[in-house]
């Protein structure tokens, strides 16, 4: 078994190579230039770019070509192929993954998630084709973890929402004038609005709070992302570890095509609720 993901998906690269897991690239269009998601621009160097560009940068799904490259170096050592891609209904990424299937030994599943989330999915996955799974138990173990994923995540700064066209400038010329901070819920495959705290400490103890909400005192694997915010994600980690069960947290940054949208300073956690026989179990509340 071999894993192919988007570059959307957050996980250490120590993980990602370990586990040879194959990335499609997303793409950036900047001032006329296209440059490859997590391979042309390191993340500082993107923001950087970000804040001085002429014209606000557009992204799109991995082409076909990036695609037939993962799948190619998955295929060479493997029998079966799964590709784990972002959520469909933000991203053309899993048609365009789907339209550039050259053999039948690779399949295609959506994870309903991004980010953090995706890369949970992609770990679970990876993890159980390195043991030895075969491609319907680990479209399973998937499959398991996509029920219970939950992720929660803050904006330092609306700028960049109203900049890519996302939300209205009266939106967020009033969040920049109350200093909001807002908080955002992916689960399920749908993006909903949470809270609008005032200051990035409150925004921390709530995107806690709720966590602790959805899992209870079950064990958890969590995987913090951050967006130009190392330091404050270093601190959620440690706090997460002090608060709650957890078995796994990993620290992850948000590659620069999901940058894009949110800008610097960008700070959440994807998690899921293992169950007491180790495999991933649906998250309480749900």
């Amino acid at each position: 078994m071999a894993l192919v993901c988007d570059s959307a998906a957050c996980l250490p690269p120590e993980l990602v190579d370990e586990l040879k897991v194959h990335i499609a690239p997303l793409e950036m269009l900047i001032d006329g230039k296209t440059y490859l998601d997590g391979v042309d621009l390191p993340p500082q160097e993107f923001y950087s770019l970000l804040a001085r560009c002429e014209k606000f940068p557009t992204t799109s799904a991995p082409s076909p070509a990036s695609f037939i490259k993962a799948f190619a170096a998955g295929a060479e050592n493997a029998d079966a192929v799964l590709c784990l891609t972002l959520l469909s209904t933000i991203s053309a990424t899993y048609d365009v993954a789907v339209a550039a299937l050259p053999e039948t030994s690779i399949e295609v599943m959506d994870t309903q998630t991004a980010a953090g989330g995706q890369g949970l999915v992609v770990l679970a996955a990876a993890r159980a084709a390195a043991e030895g799974a075969d491609l319907p138990q680990v479209k399973a173990a998937a499959r398991r973890v996509i029920q219970g994923i939950d992720l929660i995540a803050f904006l330092d700064t609306m700028h960049y929402l109203w900049k890519g066209g996302r939300i209205p400038r009266v939106v967020a010329w009033a969040g920049s004038i109350l200093k909001l901070k807002p908080l955002m819920e992916l689960s399920r495959g749908e993006i909903r609005p949470l809270e609008r705290p005032r200051t990035r400490e409150r925004a921390m103890e709530r995107l806690l709070a709720l966590t602790r909400q959805r899992v209870g005192d079950g064990p958890i694997r969590a995987n913090v992302m951050h967006a130009l915010a190392l330091e404050d994600a270093l601190i959620l980690r440690e706090r997460l570890l002090a608060q709650l069960n957890c078995v796994e947290v990993l620290v992850s940054e948000f590659t620069p095509v999901m940058g894009t949208h949110t800008g610097p300073g960008l700070l959440g956690v994807a998690f899921y609720r293992e169950g007491s026989d180790g495999v991933p179990g649906v998250a309480s509340g749900y």
